[in-house]
């Protein structure tokens, strides 16, 4: 199966007039195989993905001062990325569970030469969750909706702005809660949790607390 993802995300910041500047446009393109297993209850998956992460500045990446030009700076970044899945039923929870890994590669020349010793050029992303099926009996229906929790680590390596080898800065963790309620259909609630670098292109240097309310859909689980 192959996933072809135009991704783009636009910040707006709190000055005046509230503006929204340089966004991150990421696009990729994923594909997947599944192994042949023996097992109906348990699958084994393998992926491999192409992106790209600019934000299409031409500005100089530093400022006179030597701080990034968070403005107008030109970001750029190509990587791949091999990883597997591994998907299992759980018939006593009516749940399935599923483990991602993978290895996020920058090649060398494929990105901004100022990102050298600043930016990891390789992380290594851990995903574990767990999504939990709707009853199956007329009698539950009602009682029960969807629920998922996915808990995300990423460790990145590298000469990353001189930091130890083992500092827990290069360590960014997510858990993301969601719910399904039975009158929207297709669409459901969730609530994430983020700590750790910033992902938005010049500002990567960056550590950020986020909590995140909105509306997703888990039909497709990859």
């Amino acid at each position: 199966m192959g996933v072809l993802t135009p991704q783009i995300i636009i910040r707006m910041y709190q000055e005046k007039s509230y503006p929204v500047r340089t966004p991150s446009y990421m696009p990729q393109i994923t594909v997947y195989y599944q192994l042949k297993s023996e097992s109906t209850s348990r699958s084994k998956s393998l992926f491999l993905r192409l992106a790209h992460h600019s934000n299409g500045q031409e500005g100089n990446f530093f400022l006179e001062s030597g701080d990034l030009n968070l403005k107008s700076g030109d970001f750029a970044t190509n990587y791949f990325e091999p990883g597997f899945i591994i998907t299992n039923v759980n018939k006593r929870l009516n749940a399935y569970q599923f483990f991602k890994s993978s290895v996020e590669i920058h090649p060398p020349g494929s990105s901004s030469a100022e990102l050298d010793r600043i930016y990891s050029k390789i992380r290594w992303h851990n995903a574990v969750s767990i999504f939990k099926l709707p009853a199956t009996s007329e009698r539950d229906t009602e009682k029960n909706a969807d629920i998922s929790v996915k808990a995300e680590t990423t460790w990145m390596f590298g000469d990353l702005n001189d930091r130890n080898r083992l500092s827990a800065d290069r360590l960014n963790l997510s858990l993301t809660f969601y719910y399904h309620p039975k009158f929207l259909e297709d669409i459901g609630l969730f609530v994430q949790y983020y700590h750790g670098l910033d992902y938005y292109n010049m500002y990567f240097s960056h550590r950020l607390d986020v909590l995140r309310f909105g509306l997703m859909t888990e039909k497709l689980r990859f």
